[in-house]
């Protein structure tokens, strides 16, 4: 009997990396600092406020419930910034268990052709170490990172193109999921379960975002994997559901696979275990590089049968996410008190300002994902599709005639 090690990994997560250039609201509230305090003012906005040090605690105190044992650090990055801060090089060449990895902004061309704001990928790595100047690592150098922002470029744009950056880590063998893909992008409906279904690890619960998506994620990934296994819609929800019958052409003629869920902390200032994945690993004390190689050298069927990763935890809420953004308010104008204290004026601005664009910018994703669902709840209803899926008795496309459903019961599965 092979034995198997549950650990617990801590996948998305951010430090104060993530500030600056890297942050999406630097610009907007950065903007309103150097306007009230001047453009040479040293104050400057900080959307994270956790330091490396903190995570290698997690991982060696076990200062978290329950107890860690791999975490990825993947802050903002984008054409602006994406240097990987020599803190974390450091600490990743010292602890196997830490890796430094890359939360990467993209665009994707919509249903219209236009290129568009679309949900970031999560870029892990693979099972071997990378050299850095510390030494070697899990997960990216900057090497790996420079070569994604400079080889995945939309045409005539500066922005990253999501669709390449899934083939450039299919290609490369590196792990890597989208990031809570109903939120804070501005694709339509069909361009984003089209870039779902090209992935392979979607982050369906993620603890920085309300769980509205979440249930239409789930059964997304249950849809798509019937249609993989040889689940058909039926002549009646074909019609009715006109995207549904395009998705499962695409995943059919297009050969693509399984999707499992994935789940993310996306914490920037506490609870870095809110959201955890379940790793059952072969081995005893797994590296990050385990965690990887399971991600990218097995199917997801064999997952599946054999439980391998499990998301554990709840997606925030309403009052969770306010709670997050005060504090992180607040310890702004603590940090940047020093830079206020000559005119109350200031303090009263910036915190107007502050508050104010924070909320727009919630408000705006808050829209924009409540009109993802509700549209995705009319033209693609997961409940009604999922009814109207039978098995078919035709084998599906020479690749995935492992996936037929009466070999789901006998497929057996080994160590890797």
């Amino acid at each position: 009997m092979i034995t198997r090690y549950p650990v617990f990994a801590i996948t998305h997560i951010h430090t104060e990396a993530s500030n600056g250039p890297a942050s999406e609201l630097d610009h907007m509230i950065g903007g309103a600092i150097r306007k009230v305090l001047g453009e040479d003012t040293p104050a400057a906005w900080s959307e994270c406020f956790t330091r490396v040090e903190q995570l290698l605690d997690i991982l060696r105190h076990g200062q978290a419930s329950p107890r860690i044992g791999i975490i990825t650090v993947t802050d903002h990055m984008n054409l602006r910034s994406h240097q990987l801060p020599d803190s974390l090089l450091r600490a990743a060449a010292e602890e196997p268990r830490l890796a430094a990895c890359a939360e990467i902004t993209t665009v994707e061309r919509d249903i219209d052709g236009v290129f568009r704001r679309a949900p970031e990928i999560l870029v892990y790595g693979n099972q071997h170490q990378v050299d850095g100047p510390y030494g070697k690592h899990y997960g990216l150098s900057q090497q790996i990172i420079d070569e994604i922002f400079k080889n995945c470029r939309a045409p005539g744009m500066e922005e990253v193109w999501a669709s390449l950056v899934l083939d450039h880590c299919a290609a490369n063998g590196f792990a890597c999921a989208l990031a809570h893909p109903f939120d804070g992008h501005r694709l339509s409906l069909e361009a984003t379960l089209d870039l779902i279904s090209r992935a392979r690890f979607v982050e369906t619960i993620n603890g920085g975002f309300p769980a509205i998506s979440t249930r239409i994620l789930e059964d997304f990934i249950t849809f798509q994997n019937r249609i993989v296994s040889g689940w058909r819609l039926s002549r009646e929800v074909a019609a009715r559901y006109p995207l549904a019958r395009k998705l499962q052409e695409r995943i059919i003629d297009q050969g693509r696979g399984m999707l499992l869920a994935w789940g993310g902390s996306d914490a920037h200032l506490r609870n870095f275990s809110r959201v955890v994945v379940r790793f059952l690993s072969y081995q005893e004390n797994p590296t990050a590089g385990d965690l990887f190689s399971a991600m990218v050298n097995k199917e997801p069927l064999d997952h599946i049968l054999d439980g391998t990763f499990a998301v554990q935890g709840r997606p925030g809420t309403t009052f969770s996410v306010v709670s997050d953004v005060v504090q992180i308010v607040l310890l702004n104008f603590w940090r940047n008190r020093p830079y206020m204290l000559d005119s109350p004026r200031h303090i009263f601005q910036l915190g107007y300002q502050a508050q104010k664009l924070t909320r727009e910018e919630l408000a705006r994703r808050s829209r924009r994902q409540e009109g993802l669902v509700e549209e995705a709840n009319r033209r693609f209803n997961t409940n009604r599709i999922l009814q109207g899926l039978e098995p078919s008795v035709q084998p599906s496309f020479g690749s995935l005639l492992k996936y037929q459903p009466y070999q789901l019961l006998t497929r057996k599965t080994s160590q890797p």
